[in-house]
This record gives structure tokens, C-alpha cells and sequence, in this order.
């Protein structure tokens, strides 16, 4: 692990590329549905029986869960969340709007979500792949 010597947040790589500018969560709901906040929060209920994790927020819009390395992202949009999560393998159904290979064995996927209700027992389960995935 590599801690930035500025900004004091931790990597898995020396002097990896990284934004020093780390802002507040609350600074990223103003202005936005409440809907939003209470998805968040919502996320943050699932993740927390996953195990230790920390959380970091970032300009313009994210807010980075990660044990050794990120194995969260919710980005937050203007009337929506964006949760970005790593799987081991390709999920090409909806709810997923997008994915990337991002490695031989690291597929980054994008769920949006509008309602708390999008929150399903799949996409629970594809977070905690990502988290299991993410620290071993």
C-alpha cells in the first residue's frame, strides 16, 4: 500500500494518479432529490455488513468505498446515483447501462439508480462480490 504523502489517502501502487482534492459527502446532495441521499445511504447500510471499509469523496461527484482498493463507486448525478462495483466475470443484464474490462479477471459494471427500490437483492449481491473480490 502507498499513502499519498498530500492528500493522505491509501493505494494500491506507488505514486499512483490520483485528484488530492477531497471535498465532503454532503457537499454532493445539495441541490439534488432527497431520493438520492436516502439511496446512499441505503448503499452505505448494505456495505457495512461487509466488513471494515473506509469511504473517500471527490471532485466532481464520487464517493469511493475501498478496503485495499476501490471496490465501490457511487457517483452522484443530477437526478440519479451511478454505482460502479467489480466483478470477477461479465454481467451483461439490465440493470447494468455499462461495463468495462478493466483486467483479465476485473470487470467494472454501471448500475444506475433513481429509487431506493433499484436497491435489489442482485445488485446487494454483485456490491458484496465486488467488496470479497476487491480484499482477498
Amino acid at each position: 500500500m502507498w499513502t499519498c504523502p498530500k492528500c493522505k489517502r491509501s493505494f494500491k501502487r506507488k505514486d499512483q494518479n490520483h485528484s488530492c482534492v477531497l471535498i465532503t459527502k454532503e457537499s454532493l446532495f445539495v441541490n439534488r432529490p432527497p431520493e438520492l441521499k436516502k439511496i446512499y445511504e441505503q448503499v452505505v447500510k448494505i456495505v457495512q455488513r461487509f466488513g471494515e471499509y473506509r469511504e473517500e469523496t471527490v471532485r466532481p461527484d464520487v464517493i469511493y468505498f475501498k478496503t485495499k482498493s476501490t471496490f465501490l463507486a457511487v457517483k452522484v448525478k443530477k437526478d440519479h446515483l451511478e454505482i460502479e462495483f467489480f466483478l470477477d466475470h461479465l454481467e451483461n443484464v439490465p440493470p447494468v447501462s455499462n461495463y468495462l474490462q478493466t483486467s483479465k479477471n476485473r470487470v467494472a459494471h454501471v448500475v444506475p439508480v433513481d429509487n431506493a427500490k433499484d436497491i435489489d437483492r442482485q445488485l446487494s449481491g454483485w456490491m458484496k462480490h465486488s467488496y470479497d473480490l476487491i480484499s482477498k
